[in-house]
């Protein structure tokens, strides 16, 4: 099977079912009565990787390598120019083995010439792919992402995933770009954070569960059976994020992404340590339903909406929101304390 033809599979197989949510239910902001502030003073700005943005959201990977993400990339890109954020494109790979494939990628950047683009590997490229990946787009970032499950279910899928942060440490000693680790819904570790801070890395989109189900799809693809135990695998987005921080502490930039579908999920999301927010399920399904402006529309409503509860907890900004008290209960409390990191400091924080 063609690579254009199992990106074709995957846009459709992840349209059929049903748009999840990460689960952010145990995170809970304290409503601040006095925020003694106007609305026009709330800003979206944020900071990573060496530049400033006027909003943390951003177009996630989707796809790349054939017509019909030809189609939705070139939409997609006309959204990201429009809202002025930053897109990542889907895997390259296809491009890189077929030159044919190219421009379901370089649409990207013929749409929005002036806009953030990112391009996107997995962790079996070399630095004279990343490099020619990079080149393709005239990029301002490599997402190099990691797909250990999504591999293993898949059929021909890869088994050998041996020196993986070797590959990507040579990544970025041979690139003139960012490179961020990214996942694709099942979730980053403080250890695994911390490794991927050793390979030089200049961001982690953590890629938690809650978001689109890749073990799922390849099921779904090949009409094999998958069992409940595999389809639940993975560390849910906002637990991801919590133990991504801690390993962290502001060293590099940290992307939440995995089922980030409302304003108030951002807002956690960006409370917990997050300096930006991957859209990807959310926009796709609205595209292919609604269209291009719909996309639009609810990208600024998303922006108004996170204003609304920055506004109500009393923060002007969004170092402001990392600071705002939060109080950590439930199934996420306990998987805390397990790891040691304490909950209750999360409570204690004060704006002022």
């Amino acid at each position: 099977m063609s690579r254009a033809h199992r990106k074709n599979e995957h846009i459709y197989h992840s349209l059929k079912k049903r748009p999840t949510r990460a689960d952010f239910k145990d995170i809970n902001f304290i409503h601040n009565c006095l925020p003694n502030m106007a609305f026009h003073q709330v800003s979206l700005k944020t900071d990573y990787m060496g530049r400033t943005y006027r909003s943390p959201l951003f177009i996630n990977a989707v796809t790349g390598g054939s017509q019909l993400a030809y189609k939705v990339n070139l939409a997609l890109a006309d959204v990201a120019r429009t809202c002025n954020i930053p897109m990542a494109v889907g895997s390259q790979m296809a491009a890189i083995e077929d030159s044919s494939c190219t421009g379901s990628f370089t649409i990207v950047r013929k749409k929005n010439p002036r806009g953030i683009i990112w391009a996107n590997l997995g962790t079996y490229a070399n630095p004279e792919m990343a490099a020619r990946a990079v080149k393709m787009l005239n990029a301002d970032a490599l997402q190099i992402h990691m797909n250990v499950p999504q591999e293993l279910i898949m059929k021909g899928g890869d088994r050998d995933f041996r020196d993986m942060s070797r590959r990507i440490n040579e990544i970025v000693k041979n690139i003139e770009v960012p490179v961020i680790a990214k996942e694709v819904g099942f979730g980053i570790a403080r250890e695994q954070a911390e490794a991927l801070l050793e390979a030089g890395v200049r961001a982690i989109d953590i890629g938690g569960r809650g978001g689109t189900n890749f073990v799922a799809i390849e099921g779904s693809r090949s009409g094999r059976y998958i069992p409940e135990s595999l389809l639940e695998w993975g560390i849910p987005t906002a637990i991801s994020l919590i133990e991504t921080a801690d390993a962290i502490k502001d060293r590099i930039g940290i992307f939440a992404s995995g089922g980030m579908n409302n304003a108030l999920d951002i807002a956690r999301a960006l409370s917990l340590g997050a300096q930006a927010v991957g859209l990807a399920a959310m926009p796709l399904s609205i595209l292919v339903k609604y269209g291009r402006r719909a996309v639009i529309k609810k990208i600024y409503d998303l922006e108004n909406e996170l204003k609304l509860i920055m506004m109500m907890t009393g923060s002007c900004s969004i170092a402001d929101l990392q600071k705002a008290p939060l109080v950590i209960t439930g199934y996420t409390s306990e998987w805390l304390e397990r790891r040691g990191i304490n909950p209750d400091n999360f409570a204690r924080r004060s704006l002022a």
